[in-house]
């Protein structure tokens, strides 16, 4: 015998059945941005990005490709970025801004892959603009001309626009150019140039040594040493350019006494390592071991470096301690072991390391951040590290 309420149950179970899996693919289509995200959190990011790059393209929605080509270059995929701005760039219907906006970014591209010549081209067509977009290109010119060291190129566009005026590549372009003058003994070209630059930046370290060095050329000594000294006064971390010159000056001169006041006021200021060693190798020569173990067993003390207990060891090896010099000696191998790094100089803007200094890193493209590593005061912990 049929039963119709077993059949009526049967046929409830299937509609339901039915309703449900259609609101689940209705409510799955609805969230596929948030599910890329979910994607993007749990590591799945190669699939996020085609998800996104599928929707923006069945959506047309140019924000957001434009944001994913900026991702790309962001994670050094720029084959995938140029790909995307470019076809951007190609769409006829985009409003003015909007073009802008990709343009810079396809410039971007070209810049960070290297492709100088199509970057300045698109760069320099966004100079006419009157947006915010200008600012923004003028500083990737500037950048890019810094990559091809054309410092002329960035003086001419220094004279087009006020937006550069405390850009810290205007006094280093000076600069740059004033060491080729000075190397070709065109001290006039070279003074015009040294003089532009101290007006764009007037702490400019480098500008100021370029000043010193005319002055020496001129036989102005005095006037050489005051500008070593307002260098000094900026970043004492100058200090092993400006200290040969300093020392051969003010000994041929009979000054040593005015050094070691110099490298006094210096320790004071900024109790360094650096400066430290520069003061205490400075007593041991021009007056006696006692004054700079002294001096020196107590400095390390508030500033403890394992290059500061290595130099300590020196001087007491120079004075003949009762210790042993061969247990001293092994003492001393101990301490360069420990000490381990032959990187002198870092970059305090990236951490960048190199065994030689730069006026402008080579990692993330700034100037006047390379330093040398003892310029820089250690912590208690690092030191016994």
């Amino acid at each position: 015998m049929f039963d119709f309420g077993l059949l009526l149950l049967l046929m409830s179970a299937v509609a339901a059945g039915w309703f449900l899996g259609r609101y689940q693919t209705q409510k799955k289509q609805a969230s596929t941005p948030y599910q890329s995200m979910d994607m993007l959190g749990a590591d799945r990011q190669s699939e996020t990005m085609q998800a996104i790059l599928s929707m923006a393209q069945r959506e047309e929605a140019v924000e957001l490709q434009l944001n994913l080509g900026t991702f790309y270059r962001r994670r050094g995929e720029l084959d995938k970025a140029i790909s995307i701005h470019q076809s951007l760039f190609a769409r006829p219907d985009l409003d003015k801004n909007l073009s802008e906006e990709v343009q810079l970014a396809l410039a971007s591209d070209y810049l960070n892959a290297g492709l100088f010549d199509r970057a300045e081209r698109l760069l320099k067509e966004l100079l006419a603009s009157q947006s915010a977009i200008k600012a923004q290109a003028i500083n990737k010119l500037v950048k890019l001309y810094e990559e091809e060291q054309d410092w002329d190129s960035i003086l001419t566009l220094a004279g087009k626009s006020k937006q550069l005026k405390d850009n810290k590549a205007i006094a280093y372009a000076c600069c740059e150019l004033a060491d080729k003058a000075m190397q070709s003994q065109n001290w006039r070209e070279a003074d015009k140039l040294i003089t532009r630059a101290l007006k764009s930046d007037s702490r400019c370290i480098r500008a100021i040594l370029l000043q010193a060095k005319m002055s020496e050329v001129e036989g102005f000594p005095n006037k050489m040493l005051a500008s070593f000294k307002e260098a000094l006064s900026y970043d004492s971390a100058v200090l092993p350019i400006v200290l040969p010159k300093l020392q051969n000056d003010l000994e041929s001169r009979h000054r040593p006494q005015e050094l070691e006041k110099l490298l006094e006021g210096l320790w004071y200021e900024n109790e360094t390592p650096l400066v430290l060693h520069s003061y205490v190798k400075h007593l041991a020569k021009h007056t006696d071991l006692d004054t700079a173990i002294s001096q020196l067993t107590y400095s390390i003390g508030r500033v403890p470096t394992m290059a500061g207990f290595s130099l300590l060891v020196d001087t007491l090896v120079d004075k003949g301690e009762p210790l042993s010099v061969e247990y001293m000696t092994h003492l001393k191998d101990i301490l360069h072991q420990l000490t381990g790094s032959t990187d002198d100089y870092l970059c305090r803007q990236c951490g960048f390391e190199s065994d030689k200094h730069y006026w402008r890193c080579p990692s993330c493209k700034q100037w006047e951040t390379f330093t040398p590593r003892l310029a820089h005061t250690p912590s208690v912990q690092s030191a016994l590290d």
